[in-house]
């Protein structure tokens, strides 16, 4: 069984008060290995990122509210469909979009908004490999390219702390 997931990361925004947007609490407790429903980390370059199990938190109402004043770039991971989607907001607008569904076959992605100019790159090396899986992993290295995360590539040492347990405080 593969990944089933979301994550959130925001850059310029005050760990706590994203915390408080997106309605979760840090308890403080180690989850290195993403084995609870919602997990918390900083990372260098200032970004902070919420992986959780919830879905239904990818909700453009949702992502444009928490961008208020701060760039965040959003990343779902279906790996059993492969399903993925990366999009970037900022100060409640969307700046683009980039997502492969699985369920439909072959190498097609569905982009809109201007997207970073690292996706050209991205695309050329996918379509270079001629291998349609490859184009699952094309949002996900997009948004890994601008925050330095991605889900299944984390090695956590010294200079990275462990992901810490996250509570629903609330729901936004």
């Amino acid at each position: 069984m593969g990944f089933s997931l979301a994550w959130f990361a925001a850059q310029g925004i005050d760990r706590d008060d994203f915390l408080e947007r997106l309605g979760f609490t840090d308890t403080g407790e180690v989850d290195e290995y993403f084995d609870q429903d919602h997990s918390g980390g900083e990372l260098p370059g200032g970004w902070y990122i919420i992986l959780t199990s919830d879905l239904g938190l990818l909700a453009p109402d949702k992502l444009a509210q928490w961008s208020t004043g701060c760039r965040l770039v959003a990343t779902v991971v279906h790996e059993d469909s492969a399903n993925s989607l990366a999009t970037e907001w900022k100060d409640g607008r969307l700046i683009w979009s980039v997502s492969h569904d699985g369920s439909e076959g072959g190498d097609q992605l569905a982009v809109e908004g201007q997207l970073p100019d690292v996706f050209d790159e991205l695309k050329h090396e996918a379509d270079a490999l001629q291998v349609a899986d490859v184009v699952f992993d094309i949002p996900l290295d997009l948004a890994a390219e601008l925050t330095g995360f991605r889900h299944d590539e984390m090695g956590f040492d010294d200079d990275i702390p462990a992901f810490t347990i996250m509570e629903r405080t609330h729901l936004t």
